[in-house]
């Protein structure tokens, strides 16, 4: 929770604390955090006291935390509504019993997944193949280019999203100078480096994607063409000694502007350059990561967040035979070949990967008309 001095003097003339809590009572609109809407029920309002009930980011909450504000509705007129997407990452939850009784999975989730809320084509055809009385899904994309959104697109949300960012921001990049192919803004570098750990450490570091990244970072601000700043750049890795080893550096080159973390902590936000460093290059010891759920591979929501957070470029650093194992990063290397987005080191046999291969997803010439970069 923020200290009121935090807040923004903007926002602090409809704000209540402190000993001003009882006049929330008073207002007919109310924002504030589902942990905080249960000190309401101390001020003594009641079920019923408001008529409808917006949850933001409702995919983030669990069920119990997004249960205190909506007891606050009751009756047949009152409203709940739940923002939010189910297909991105979920309540962050350290308590392994309340992993085991369920609680990572979102009210939102739980209820889109109930026949009800489900997608139905033959009945709601006209309406975004949702019932409108209880589902409204949003398609308008207005943040990325084409390129970038396009693979969530395919994956997650039956190919319906549409580009409708500021193409002077979406295309400035469609045309720098390290591209393979200039109008696609996306590039997949293969590294068959090497992983490893630091004494007692469980977190892993990749020395030859660390590097990588400072060179990619470095083209990017020495690019006078573009005039990038660090503040655009963010750098998405899901290891804390891989996030220390690149700050490390960046620091000492006068780059620590550049935002580095995990992708819970680019959740919500957006840079107009990503750089992904995956970091694990051990094929050996891929079925770990798979069994317990490490890194990025074997969780498609941690995997569809990282790839949707940039604006004008996005750039995935990575060993592509380990990352060949897990389908969705299948699907994204076929993607970068396809459409001549991939370079560095030599591919695995990618033959066995045929079942994920064009699946719809758009080749080469679907950005032929967008190349005259505008």
């Amino acid at each position: 929770m923020c200290s009121f001095q935090t807040v923004p003097d903007c926002v602090k003339p409809y704000c209540c604390y402190g000993n001003d809590l009882d006049l929330a009572s008073h207002y007919r609109v109310v924002v504030c955090t589902c942990a905080t809407a249960g000190i309401l029920y101390t001020l003594g309002i009641k079920a019923g006291h408001f008529s409808h009930v917006f949850v933001d980011e409702s995919g983030q909450a669990t069920e119990p935390e997004c249960m205190i504000p909506c007891g606050m509705v009751a009756g047949a007129d009152g409203q709940i509504i739940l923002a939010g997407d189910p297909m991105q990452l979920g309540p962050v939850l350290r308590s392994k019993h309340s992993l085991k009784y369920g609680l990572e999975l979102s009210f939102l989730e739980r209820l889109i997944n109930t026949p009800l809320y489900q997608r139905n084509e033959s009945m709601f055809a006209d309406h975004g193949c949702y019932d409108p009385l209880l589902v409204t899904k949003l398609v308008d994309n207005y943040r990325s280019h084409y390129a970038i959104l396009s693979l969530s697109s395919q994956l997650f949300y039956h190919a319906e999203l549409q580009e409708q960012a500021d193409r002077q921001v979406t295309h400035a990049l469609c045309d720098w100078q390290m591209l393979t192919t200039k109008g696609f803004p996306v590039l997949f570098h293969g590294i068959r480096g090497e992983d490893t750990r630091e004494g007692d450490s469980p977190s892993w570091f990749n020395p030859a994607e660390t590097v990588q990244v400072v060179r990619y970072l470095q083209g990017l601000m020495r690019d006078e063409k573009h005039q990038v700043a660090a503040e655009d750049v963010g750098v998405i890795t899901p290891y804390r000694k891989q996030v220390e080893k690149i700050r490390l550096l960046i620091d000492k080159l006068g780059m620590d502007m550049v935002k580095v973390g995990s992708v819970e902590e680019f959740q919500g936000q957006e840079r107009r350059i990503i750089i992904i460093s995956t970091v694990r290059s051990n094929e050996r010891l891929i079925g770990f990561d798979m069994k317990h759920t490490l890194g990025f591979l074997s969780n498609p929501k941690r995997f569809n967040v990282a790839i949707s957070r940039a604006q004008s470029l996005l750039i995935i650093i990575g060993n592509p035979f380990v990352l060949s194992q897990d389908k969705y990063w299948q699907t994204l290397i076929h993607y970068c070949i396809e459409n001549k987005a991939y370079t560095g080191c030599d591919l695995p046999d990618l033959s066995e990967l045929e079942e994920f291969k064009g699946q719809g997803l758009p080749k080469e010439d679907r950005y032929t008309s967008e190349r005259d970069v505008r």
